[in-house]
């Protein structure tokens, strides 16, 4: 189990990278994140201990100081490594990386360790689109995922803590309003 703080885009952007998804489960290559009922995302922020109500007013106040902003997806990648994960990579945005800056602030001043992946200059933004592809079918996998009609541009709408894995809304907020007292 973990907790994460992820990055949601607009509808239409979402569904762009839901049709990369779809693409890679209908020829088998991998079907893990439709499993684990993942939603698209960029992670800001991840860790195996937390309490995520620490984490509920420090987003709210983050999500009113920030109007949702532009992201474009303009290029495919991969980490190394055994999990073979590709993904779509944003193009790096002066918004992008203040909002995750200003956030990873924020919960090191609540007292929560954030990890060196995660510490400015370190974290490299990405939006998952297969997790576990084989090696004998990354090839295949890259030239599906080229056939994309890249970039692909939307909006960053709102901001939530993740419990996983399966993965589990805990709360989220619109960026730009003020959420209603609960």
């Amino acid at each position: 189990m973990g907790y994460a703080i992820e990055l949601y885009m607009d509808p239409a952007l979402e569904n762009q990278v839901l049709k990369a998804w779809n693409v890679i489960a209908r020829r088998q290559i991998s079907t893990q994140l439709i499993e684990m009922e993942s939603r698209p995302h960029i992670t800001l922020f991840s860790t195996p201990f937390l309490e995520p109500s620490k984490l509920e007013p420090l987003l709210k106040t983050l999500s009113t100081k920030h109007d949702p902003f532009p992201l474009s997806f303009s290029s495919v990648g991969a980490f190394p490594g055994d999990h073979n994960t590709l993904f779509l990579s944003p193009t790096p945005s002066l918004s992008l990386l203040h909002f995750q800056s200003q956030l990873c602030d924020a919960i090191r001043k609540e007292g929560v360790d954030v990890p060196d992946e995660y510490a400015l200059g370190s974290w490299i933004p990405f939006c998952s689109v297969a997790h576990q592809v084989p090696k004998a079918r990354m090839a295949e996998a890259f030239s599906l995922l080229r056939d994309l009609k890249l970039p692909v541009s939307g909006y960053a709408v709102d901001v939530a803590v993740v419990q996983f894995s399966p993965v589990r809304e805990l709360f989220s907020f619109v960026l730009g309003t003020t959420a209603p007292d609960s």
